[in-house]
């Protein structure tokens, strides 16, 4: 058995002819478009990689402004509020009257720190405990001398003191 001469016959070598010159002129087009869109994308990349980097050196630019705020408005901070809690409010048993005047004449001895800078409070922090721990608080006929437990000192001021009857 042989194989029939068709590379003789002209319509298989036009066939063949323009199956070769298809692939050669798509795969031109292929490289053409692939280019054009490469191209775009490439553009597009480096445009969004420039607005990225203007974005960081803003971010940048904003963060080191809002730190210097910061430390400026740390150091600008002042007492706003004071609260002062009774530690043993239940082992001393007194009545809330008695606790509301104590507090009252505890908050009126430390009014002169309401809208003091922190550092400078913070600076005279023993004279402030020294202001109440010996001062004896008179309440009706009895008398109540405080010992501070603790001392938190932020934009309010929170004492946290024991109530011991006076000697």
């Amino acid at each position: 058995m042989r194989v029939p001469p068709l590379y003789n016959d002209k319509s298989w070598q036009r066939f063949f002819a323009g199956l070769a010159i298809g692939i050669i002129f798509g795969w031109l087009f292929f490289l053409y478009h692939f280019g054009l869109v490469h191209e775009k994308l490439v553009l597009e990349i480096n445009r969004q990689k420039t607005t990225i980097e203007h974005q960081e050196q803003t971010i940048e630019v904003l963060r080191k402004d809002q730190d210097e705020i910061n430390e400026q408005n740390q150091k600008k901070l002042t007492v706003q509020d004071i609260h002062i809690s009774f530690v043993n409010e239940k082992d001393v048993k007194l009545s809330e009257l008695t606790y509301h005047e104590l507090k009252g004449a505890v908050e009126g001895e430390l009014e002169v720190v309401r809208n003091k800078d922190i550092d400078t409070i913070a600076g005279s922090r023993d004279f402030l405990l020294k202001t109440v721990e010996n001062k004896i608080f008179i309440i009706g006929e009895k008398r109540y001398q405080l010992k501070v437990e603790q001392l938190i000192l932020y934009t309010s001021l929170e004492i946290y003191v024991r109530i011991t009857p006076a000697e």
